[in-house]
């Protein structure tokens, strides 16, 4: 008898493979003991180059009628699933990835939800598990409607039960990566009953290495094709609200996979008619202001001009190190200008000769640096840089400056385009000097004043891509060497900063430091505060007991100095007395 004579399962639940021989048996697991009988489970391979293939037919041997074996040509996920749909034979199809697991009733569940009302999609929240902590995602307000589903529905193919009569009139998952964010807003967009199961069942494990979490990976890309995708084949009923929540996921991208930022930037105004007058993001005025800013950023990148000072060195060995910053800074070699007496005319002002004369080198180079940079752009290194990577993702900002710890930025690195709004308000701080009290103010003092009081930066030492007219960044990105993603270069503390009360630590010792991710400082604090909260308890408690004895000391002595106790000594003695014989 053909598998297509058999008797139709009631959910078909197809999985995708591609070397999961850690966790498949676990998720094989969840899946046979699910307590709706009636399912089939469809495992598509995907080439894996490790044993899932095997331990997949392991089990098949044992469940011949309920566990079924295809195989893709390496076309990712989203081929994967149109495999298995093609196969399927229930009218309600969900899909599990291989790694993750699900409460024991889930399918169950979800099914029972078909037999009450017809609907062609059943959506549940889920659980997001990180770092052995537990996060309900996907939740929604009832009652809910499709622009809501779209704008703020969880896009992962694992949390739906979907008919496949709705599967067919979509079309086949595109197969790119993101084929999620490509393809759900679009399915949304057409379904027409839609059940909302307000309880998490999966629980989805995020695991590092994945597509999701390699931001510097090309892939990372696809997501801009995925949501051109989106918004060229949904229901055009729903543009509106597919418009809105790519524009949300721009916002994201920017945000977390900084290292495309150029290009997801440029996908942002590619689209901004959509964004503009979008009813829905209106209704979110700190997202939508955020858009409108991201829209006016200039799109120019910061020309390849390294500047580098020189101003009363030995001249042969600096230009050396310059020319090897040159070819590091940018992915090519960049155009190299070293400011110095030759290029630089020191009498330009009185007060760059008095510097000058007086062999305050450093104020005759930024000042120099400065002009230039506002002038002709660029990029602009100090002494003393060793360089780790390349700026090249940095040239999307229109200038971009450094914390050097929570109070102040450092003078070393800057970067901008021609003319920047910003390193301009820098620039006439030295162009009229009446500007300063004290006409020779340190570069970092500068920088400080007018990225706070022009820019509005908030003086937290942490980074800002676009919330300012200029992008700035914590510590961790030029100044100490870490383990941090967004690690450019590192500062010298060694030869200089000695005169300002900075301790200078091993490079083991900091990369282990930055290495503390945020949720291992907040654990830390939690565990800090819990400690100290026990220890102030003790200390509430030995006050009181210290309290206690002092009142029992004083009755004590009271009772002492009694003329009763007086009287009976000589009966307290000679019962001692007994005691002994």
């Amino acid at each position: 008898m053909s598998r297509q004579d058999e008797k139709k399962p009631e959910v078909s639940i197809i999985i995708p493979v591609y070397n999961a021989q850690k966790y498949i048996r676990q998720t094989m697991h969840y899946l046979l003991h699910q307590t709706l009988e009636s399912m089939e489970l469809i495992f598509v391979d995907d080439q894996s180059t490790d044993q899932s293939r095997e331990i997949i037919m392991e089990y098949k041997k044992q469940y011949p009628q309920k566990i079924f074996l295809y195989d893709s040509q390496h076309g990712g996920p989203g081929e994967a699933r149109n495999i298995g749909i093609k196969h399927a034979r229930a009218d309600y199809i969900g899909f599990a990835d291989a790694d993750d697991y699900m409460e024991y009733d889930m399918y169950e569940k979800m099914f029972e939800e078909t037999k009450k009302q017809p609907c062609d999609l059943v959506y549940t929240p889920y659980y997001l598990i990180r770092d052995c902590k537990k996060k309900v995602m996907g939740r929604l307000s009832i009652p809910l409607d499709i622009s809501q589903l779209i704008f703020q529905g969880e896009v992962s193919f694992w949390t739906k039960l979907i008919h496949k009569d709705l599967l067919k009139k979509v079309g086949e998952i595109p197969a790119i990566w993101f084929e999620d964010t490509a393809y759900m807003p679009v399915l949304f967009s057409y379904a027409q009953n839609i059940v909302y199961l307000d309880e998490p069942l999966y629980y989805y494990m995020k695991r590092e290495g994945s597509i999701t979490n390699r931001m510097e990976d090309r892939k990372t890309l696809d997501t801009i094709r995925a949501e051109n995708y989106a918004l060229e084949h949904c229901n055009p009923k729903y543009l509106s609200a597919v418009a809105a929540r790519v524009a949300d996921r721009i916002l994201f991208n920017i945000r977390t996979r900084w290292y495309y930022s150029g290009e997801f930037m440029k996908h942002l105004k590619e689209h901004k008619d959509l964004f503009l007058e979008n009813p829905i993001l209106k209704q979110y005025p700190m997202r939508y202001q955020k858009i409108l800013h991201y829209i006016e950023y200039p799109g120019e990148k910061i020309p390849e001009i390294l500047y580098v000072t020189a101003f009363g060195k030995e001249k042969e060995q600096h230009k050396r190190q310059a020319l090897q910053y040159a070819k590091e800074v940018f992915e090519i070699e960049a155009k190299l200008v070293i400011l110095d007496e030759e290029t630089c005319d020191v009498f330009e002002t009185d007060q760059v000769s008095k510097a000058y004369e007086d062999g305050n080198y450093e104020y005759v180079g930024h000042y120099f640096a400065i002009k230039h940079l506002f002038e002709n752009g660029g990029i602009y290194l100090g002494e003393e840089i060793e360089l780790h990577q390349s700026f090249e993702y940095l040239r999307s900002f229109s200038s971009f400056f450094g914390f050097l710890d929570e109070n102040t930025f450092t003078d070393r690195v800057i970067g901008c385009c021609k003319g920047d709004k910003v390193i301009k308000e820098l620039w006439k701080t030295y162009k009229y000097p009446p500007f300063y009290k004290d006409p020779m103010e340190p570069l970092k003092n500068r920088i400080r004043n007018i990225l706070v009081a022009f820019a509005g930066v908030r003086l937290d030492n942490q980074t800002h891509f676009y919330d300012y007219p200029c992008a700035v960044f914590d510590s961790s990105v030029f100044v100490i060497q870490g383990n941090h993603a967004m690690h450019v270069c590192s500062h010298n503390f060694e030869k200089y900063y000695k005169d300002q009360a900075y301790t200078v630590l091993p490079t083991s010792t900091v990369v282990s430091l930055a290495g503390k991710s945020s949720e291992d400082v907040k654990d830390l604090r939690q565990e800090l505060n819990r400690v100290t909260a026990l220890k102030n308890k003790l200390l509430g408690q030995r006050k009181e007991l210290r309290q206690e004895n002092r009142k029992l000391k004083r009755k004590v002595e009271a009772y002492e100095n009694s003329t009763s106790w007086r009287w009976t000594a000589v009966f307290r003695k000679g019962g001692r007395l007994l005691r002994k014989l």
